[in-house]
């Protein structure tokens, strides 16, 4: 009965991959902006927009796109008043996928199920991209100035 149970054992190790195990396939990613609430879509390297929102949200995506493939995502960022930014997320390798394979001795996880489940790659905890200063023509009224401003408004005029 011992033998059977070791022998299990050995076997799910084996034939798992340390990084399926231990990490995931799918991170939840928190997509942030400065300033908050600008639109924001997720397309995949297959040009597929896989999420669509609002800053700050969290979405969850996949690490991996096929076999030895890491996902490559574009995020655009939109807000009136403000210069359209995209940035490219990533993946890295898990050091799970090198260090617990390789201690472990999960060959099969190192070769098939790891790379097949995208365990092997992780996602960063956060993306967040600075928009800038407001670009554009802002019309105020006078009533909508503070004081300070309105003093600042006066001096200029006096000089004129």
């Amino acid at each position: 009965m011992k033998k059977l149970l070791l022998s299990a054992v050995m076997g799910a190790t084996l034939l798992s991959g340390c990084a399926t195990i231990v990490s995931e396939s799918s991170y939840p990613v928190a997509i942030l902006s400065d300033p908050s609430h600008a639109e924001f879509s997720i397309q995949n390297r297959a040009g597929y927009v896989v999420s669509r929102g609002l800053t700050p949200q969290v979405v969850t995506l996949k690490a991996g796109a096929g076999y030895f493939k890491k996902e490559h995502y574009t995020i655009t960022f939109k807000k009136t008043g403000f210069s359209t930014k995209s940035i490219s997320l990533r993946p890295s390798v898990d050091g799970w996928y090198i260090g617990g394979n390789l201690v472990f001795g999960g060959f099969i996880g190192w070769l098939i199920v790891d790379p097949l489940t995208g365990a092997m790659y992780k996602l960063p905890e956060q993306v967040r991209i600075d928009l800038g200063e407001p670009t554009g023509l802002n019309i105020m009224t006078l009533e909508s100035l503070t004081p300070s401003q309105r003093e600042k408004l006066i001096k200029i005029n006096s000089l004129r």
